[in-house]
């Protein structure tokens, strides 16, 4: 899978933060980072943002023919 730099990622939060979604304070444990936004997700809220990204990641590599699907 082709990485760009903004790009979703799973980071450790090592400073005092907030879910955008749900509020949950993130101190000391793994969260998901949209760059591109400066989106900070829990993660419970960040995974099925982060499966559903991951997914169309793939599919697009397979469509431009930069990816073998099996």
């Amino acid at each position: 899978m082709m990485r760009y730099k903004d790009d979703p990622r799973q980071i450790a939060v090592r400073y005092a933060s907030y879910c955008e979604k749900c509020q949950l304070r993130l101190h000391g444990t793994v969260a998901y980072y949209w760059p591109g936004t400066r989106t900070l997700l829990c993660s419970d809220c960040g995974e099925p943002e982060m499966r559903s990204f991951h997914s169309a990641a793939v599919d697009e590599d397979v469509y431009v023919g930069k990816g073998n699907p099996f």
